[in-house]
């Protein structure tokens, strides 16, 4: 068999498919360090089945994925196929050929098929496993395989001999051996633990199986007697139970019947009320109506007043406003005919002027031609001149005009003053009294407010007030039920407690033989000497069990004492606790310590109770190694953690017991328990005492509320009689203001009127002055352009002295002409003037009469526009009758109040009448449930013993069992088994299923150990049985190859002696293997003192040897020979050529005396980056291949 070909494809850096045919010689793979050749070798090592990536020179297997590079995309498969020459069969296959292909995906996935078939990895570790192929054979051997022989020491170095020799198989089966048998011993001493445990347990559980079975016998004959009783007491009991309750419900029939009549009574009566307050409701809507109609009653009674005084003024005022007019109308002819007169004037005035303008042209045609410039000049100022003059006549008229008019405005304003402080004068009089008479009006409508306020808080209070009355009254009753109750429970838990119900009876008996001083040093039952939280109940109750029947004493003695006495007075049977001689039990602390911290962990049972001193290690004895956890869970996690040593009991009461057993489910719901009792008793106790001060505090209340509503009651009829005197007082001062209130109207009106004249002359006072200071500021201006102009004529006219005489009379008479006209014209502006003063005199004195006689019409219209005097006193009249008729309604609905509230009285009698007959028969229904809840009780306990003892009905009890005739003789058959049964002691039912339980189990462990011990011996055998082997086949093969490492040394060195030694021949399974060489011409010395070159020959030389002695179809070399020199080599690869008659060599070497050896020769380069490629050489081009 040997290689013929290798096909690869994705693997490193064999990005492309390469194909490498190989022949039976040596065949050699050149190229250049980092081409990537070694990665052939790699192939061939994983396709054979390698798993190790570190093997692959990577970290995972994917790394063997060709990963790209700058020009290739990375490939997501690498594929390697080795096909071989399978003639002489010695593969066990039927194929002359076998190809193997290997495959690995980047996703992790792999594929394997042999003769392109798939299978599995595994078998193709098997087809190589006896070819010389396989994982342990030397058919690839790298560098590294050379360095291991030379680096290694002795006894490192010996795996390559194991290798050779096979053994290393072995080696691992005697590992797994001995783990097994390791483990097969630590089985074993567990079993041999439990087995002794269980031991300890078997005979006691013996003893209390038996006595549980003679329990179980017992009980079964108490069950057929006990229950039979009870069912005849039961019965007896229901018929007296029937009878209460028959007597109870004919009371209740008539306590509901007299409830309902309370009921409706007050229903009837919250009627009445209601009525009351409806009534109150129109009594208040009716005194506002009257209020009302009382009001405009005063309203009307002053409006007629005030319209007698209006009239009056009216009368006044319209005389007085006829007479102005008359005189006005006077004025008015007499300032027309000033007009005429003042217009007559005028128009001689105008044709005077005329007369002189027209000599004046005439004289001025006459001077026209000898008058030149200059006189042209003098003429056009005199002109001017005169113009100022005419202008300045004007401005004085018109001054004196205005001065005429402020005087008649100043003797007008003169009359109305006076006239207007007199008006002033009563207004303010009248105001100062409608204020005064308002703030009264505001204080007395805040009082009115208030007190009707106030009237309404009492009202609704008394409202309200009744109303908690009547809910505390029901509070009471309810209260006087609830005493009544928790009276006859508390009384029957003592009784209870008294008579130590719920312990067994010799316990109840000697708990009674303490009380009544009949034993001494007698302590108490557990339940009387500890206490603890309420959440802890059921864990101490699961955790203490029957042990809460056990009696603490003082000593050993007192002990005796009380035994002594139980059996003298034949009274049963008790555990008791002495105080000096019981044994503490405790947790290691390092066991508290690994369990504090965890938030379930509660704490050990005995710290979680409070006790006397006296107590503690009776305490610690019962409860001092019983941890408390909060769950199940948790208490399976602290046994697990405590070696389930202890007891470990959860809140809810479920057990985790010493060795792992499991004890919980659910409990009876109202089960008294010794415990609960004495809480429970407590707790009915304190609320005893507080519905009894709340009884107390209701009775208190009530007196005080009924006190309470008498004094509201009589607050509310004084504050009724205040509130409507404070209604007449404001009703009477309301009337005075309305009527105050007219007046001061009527004057504000008037004074109004004379505000807005006054305001008006006011205006055209200030217009006046305003326009005679411009008129003088305007004089002063002609008076200073008149002295100009004079200054200049005079100026000019000395310039026309030489004038002729006549030119000069004809100017001076031109002058005088001038001179007249400007008179004239003066006389003609002062005439303009008076007559157009007189015409705007006439204008006003017509707007003065049409202003008084539209205050005659205005005044006419007022008048018209009031209400008659007799239609005022109709309107009186009719309100009058109406404010009768309100108050004869008022008198009559106040009559209904007062009968209603004689109902109410009448009703409430009643109604407390009914409620005493109604507590009485109460009290009575009291005293009868208390016997029926005696009964009750009675019956719940004989049932509940029923259900809880024997787990059956009351039904099922009278059917299945036989009902005794004599009650007495059954009783003192009951009490005899009972006895019988105490004298049993504590009994442990679980011992007859716990016995059988353990003794199978103990059954079961000695036989597992007897299988244990067989299997231990069997593993000893086995293991003797390899080291045999082993010594055997490493002695063989030592032996082999240490013969032909000596031949292949002396052939590889040309003489020479070499030889392998065993550190330890007496300890062949562990012995070391030095290897001392003594190359020709030299010492023989250990290997470690060679040279390199030396070195690396000779250990080649041992891997040729152990080829010889396991020889191998292919052998792939990879630079096995780096390390020799040229003359080395030389031997090296003809040594080679030699034995590859027998072998076939693959070798990736860049050593030129191993290419000239080799058959054929191929080569590896990486032309491109991170790529190899395969390509065929001459020997003569190696050389240069290798540079590139």
């Amino acid at each position: 068999m040997y290689l013929k070909q290798l096909d690869t494809i994705g693997f490193k850096s064999f990005a492309e498919r390469v194909k490498i045919e190989f022949v039976t010689g040596v065949t050699a793979v050149v190229g250049p360090n980092g081409s990537g050749k070694s990665n052939i070798t790699d192939a061939i090592r994983w396709v054979l089945g390698e798993q190790s990536a570190k093997s692959l020179r990577g970290v995972k297997m994917e790394d063997i994925i060709f990963q790209g590079s700058e020009t290739r995309k990375a490939l997501n498969v690498a594929e390697v196929t080795l096909v071989l020459d399978n003639s002489d069969n010695r593969l066990p296959v039927d194929y002359q050929e076998v190809s193997v292909t290997r495959r690995v995906y980047r996703s992790g996935e792999s594929e394997f098929l042999m003769n392109k078939q798939p299978c599995r990895l595994k078998d193709i570790t098997e087809l190589f496993l006896d070819s010389g192929l396989g994982r342990e054979a030397f058919s690839i051997i790298s560098q590294g395989k050379v360095e291991e022989i030379l680096s290694s020491k002795s006894e490192e170095r010996r795996v390559i001999f194991e290798e050779a020799a096979g053994v290393l198989k072995y080696k691992n089966r005697k590992k797994q051996a001995e783990y097994k048998l390791a483990e097969t011993q630590e089985n074993l001493n567990r079993v041999e633990d439990i087995i002794y445990e269980i031991d300890g347990q078997l005979e006691p559980l013996e003893q209390q199986a038996t006595i549980a079975k003679e329990y179980l016998t017992q009980k079964e004959r108490l069950k057929n007697i006990e229950v039979g009783l009870l069912a005849k007491e039961i019965e007896h009991l229901n018929d007296q139970w029937e009878h209460s309750q028959k007597d109870i419900d004919e009371k209740k029939q008539s306590l509901t019947n007299k409830q309902q009549w309370v009921e409706s009574r007050y229903s009837e009566n919250s009627q009445y009320k209601e009525q009351i307050h409806q009534v109150d409701e129109k009594i208040t809507k009716l005194q506002e109506e009257l209020l009302v109609v009382t009001q405009e009653l005063e309203g009307l009674e002053g409006n007629k007043k005030i319209f007698r005084e209006r009239l009056h003024h009216f009368q006044e005022n319209k005389e007085k406003i006829e007479q102005e007019i008359t005189e006005t109308e006077k004025k008015k002819e007499i300032l027309i005919q000033k007009v005429e007169d003042e217009q007559q004037l005028l128009v001689q005035s105008r044709q005077q002027n005329q007369q002189v303008s027209k000599q004046i042209q005439l004289a001025e045609e006459q001077l026209e031609k000898g008058k030149n410039t200059i006189e042209e000049d003098i003429e056009s100022l005199k002109s001017d001149y005169i113009e100022l003059l005419n202008e300045q006549a004007a401005k004085r008229n018109e001054k004196n005009s205005i001065q005429q008019q402020l005087d008649r405005m100043k003797g007008k304003e003169s009359v109305q003053s006076s006239k207007w402080q007199h008006l002033h004068q009563e207004r303010i009089k009248l105001r100062d009294n409608v204020e005064e008479v308002e703030g009264t009006l505001n204080n007395q409508e805040q009082q009115l407010h208030k007190f009707q306020t106030e009237y309404d808080q009492v009202d609704r209070k008394i409202t309200v007030e009744s109303k908690l009355l009547d809910d505390m009254q029901q509070k009471l009753f309810k209260g006087y039920q609830m005493v009544e109750n928790l009276k006859s429970k508390k009384e029957m838990l003592e009784d209870l407690k008294e008579d130590f119900q719920g312990f067994y009876y010799g316990v109840k008996e000697v708990l009674k033989a303490r009380e009544q001083k009949v034993l001494s040093g007698i302590h108490g039952a557990i339940p009387e000497l500890i206490e603890f939280d309420d959440n802890l109940v059921d864990a101490m109750e699961t955790a203490l069990g029957a042990q809460a029947q056990h009696i603490v004493v003082d000593s050993e003695k007192s002990a005796r004492e009380a035994i002594k006495w139980l059996k003298k007075t034949n009274k049963g049977r008790a555990t008791f606790l002495p105080i000096t001689s019981m044994k503490p039990k405790q947790l290691p602390s390092n066991m508290i310590s690994m369990l504090e911290d965890d938030k379930d962990y509660l704490g050990v049972a005995v710290d979680l109770i409070n006790f006397d001193d006296r107590y503690k290690a009776v305490m610690q004895a019962l409860l001092g190694n019983v941890i408390i956890s909060t769950t199940l869970a948790s208490a399976n996690k602290f046994a697990q953690q405590t070696g389930r040593r202890y007891r470990i009991v959860t809140l809810d009461g479920d057990v985790v017991n010493p060795g792992g057993s499991m004890s919980g489910g659910a409990k009876k719901k109202n089960n008294q328990s010794l415990f609960t009792r004495d809480r429970e008793l407590k707790n009915l106790s304190k609320k005893y005492k507080e519905y009894q001060l709340r009884v107390r505090d209701y009775e208190s209340q009530i007196n005080s509320q009924k006190e309470e509503l008498k004094r509201l009651e009589a607050n509310k009829s004084e504050q009724l009689e205040q509130l409507e005197e404070m209604k007449a007082t404001y009703q009477l001062h309301h009337s005075n203001y309305k009527e105050w209130k007219l007046s001061l109207e009527h004057l504000n009106d008037q004074l109004s009127i004379y505000d807005q004249d006054k305001m008006q002359q006011e205006e055209d006072r200030k217009y006046l002055v305003k326009q005679a200071d411009q008129i003088e500021q305007s004089l002063l201006t002609l008076q200073e352009k008149l002295k100009s102009l004079d200054s200049q004529i005079e100026e000019l006219t000395d310039q026309h002295q030489n004038f002729e005489a006549q030119e000069e009379q004809l100017k001076q008479k031109l002058q005088a002409l001038r001179v007249q006209q400007a008179e004239t014209r003066s006389q003609l502006s002062n005439q303009k003037e008076k007559a157009e003063n007189a015409q705007a005199d006439v204008t006003e004195i017509k707007l003065a009469l049409e202003d008084k006689q539209n205050q005659l019409r205005q005044l006419i219209e007022v008048k018209n526009n009031q209400q008659t005097e007799a239609e005022i006193v109709q309107e009186i009249k009719e309100k009058r009758i109406e404010k009768d008729k309100k108050q004869e309604n008022l008198q009559l609905i106040r009559d209904n109040r007062s009968e209603t509230q004689q109902k109410i009285t009448t009703l409430e009698e009643s109604i407390k009448q009914v409620q005493k007959e109604i507590a009485d028969l109460q009290q009575e229904i009291q005293s009868i449930e208390i016997k029926r809840n005696r009964l009750d009780l009675d019956l719940e306990n004989r049932l509940q013993f029923l259900e809880t003892e024997y787990n059956i009905t009351f039904e099922k009890a009278k059917i299945d069992f036989e009902q005794p005739e004599h009650l007495d003789e059954a009783k003192q058959q009951v009490k005899l088994i009972k006895k019988s049964i105490e004298e049993l002691g504590n009994v442990n039912l679980g011992a007859i299923d716990e016995y059988e339980r353990i003794k199978e189990r103990y059954e079961f462990l000695t036989s597992q150990q007897e299988d244990l011990v067989e299997a231990k011996r069997t593993l000893y055998d086995i293991i003797a049985e390899m080291d045999e082997e082993m010594t055997r086949r490493f002695e063989e093969t030592f032996t082999q190859i240490k013969d032909e490492f000596t031949v292949v040394f002396q052939r590889l060195f040309g003489g020479g002696h070499a030889e392998l030694k065993l550190t330890d021949p007496a300890q062949l399974l562990d012995t070391g293997v030095d290897i001392i060489a003594q190359p020709p011409g030299k010492k023989l010395q250990q290997l470690g003192l060679l040279s390199g070159g030396e070195r690396a020959l000779t250990a080649i030389a041992l891997l040729f040897a152990i080829l010889r002695v396991r020889p191998v179809p292919f052998c792939v070399l990879d630079e096995v020979e780096a390390a020799l020199d040229e003359a080395n080599v030389t031997r090296f690869a003809q040594y080679l050529k030699h034995y590859s008659e027998n072998t076939q060599f693959i070798v990736i070497t860049h050593r030129k005396g191993t290419m000239e050896e080799s058959d054929v020769l191929y080569g590896v380069t990486m032309q491109e980056s991170g790529v190899s490629r395969l390509v065929s050489v001459k020997l003569e081009e190696a050389p240069e291949l290798l540079k590139t």
